[in-house]
């Protein structure tokens, strides 16, 4: 059984700032941006307030959701005491290769093989102001894929 807290916001500004694959950030980048993204999310779960997430985000996040709007979304998350923090013990995997998209936004997609519950991402992100901000948040914690014999 999959538990979920599920937020993307489409970008649907055809203008967008194109980025190029020189562009794409380092594998150390990539694991600090999913690293960041668990433990503010954690820090939100933890403490029901969602200000920094919410403020970790893209102009478009920002404008779009409210911290209220965002605990909502991660209530059942928060209800359930998913521990977060444990991701930066170990290494994101990925479930589909990094990659920035022709309007420029970078989809991180993976997890955290821990036995026996998973934790799943999916996060988008847009370069604003020389930084990654969020875009979009999907976070599920599940049972963990079968070891392989």
């Amino acid at each position: 059984m999959a538990l979920a807290a599920f937020f993307f916001l489409l970008p649907v500004n055809a203008a967008a700032q194109s980025v190029t694959n020189e562009s794409m950030p380092d594998e150390n980048t990539l694991a600090r941006l999913v690293w960041s993204t668990m433990i503010t999310l954690d820090d939100a779960n933890e403490t029901g307030n969602y200000a920094v997430l919410h403020q970790s985000g893209a102009p478009e996040f920002v404008r779009s959701q409210s911290p209220e709007k965002l605990a909502g979304l991660f209530s059942e998350l928060r209800g359930r005491n998913v521990d977060l923090s444990r991701t930066l013990s170990i290494s994101p995997s990925w479930d589909m290769p990094p990659a920035i998209n022709e309007a420029g936004y970078l989809r991180l997609r993976g997890g955290f093989e821990f036995r026996p519950r998973a934790v799943r991402f999916d996060i988008l992100f847009r370069l604003s102001e020389g930084d990654w901000k969020i875009l979009g948040l999907s976070v599920v914690e599940m049972d963990a894929s079968p070891v392989p014999q």
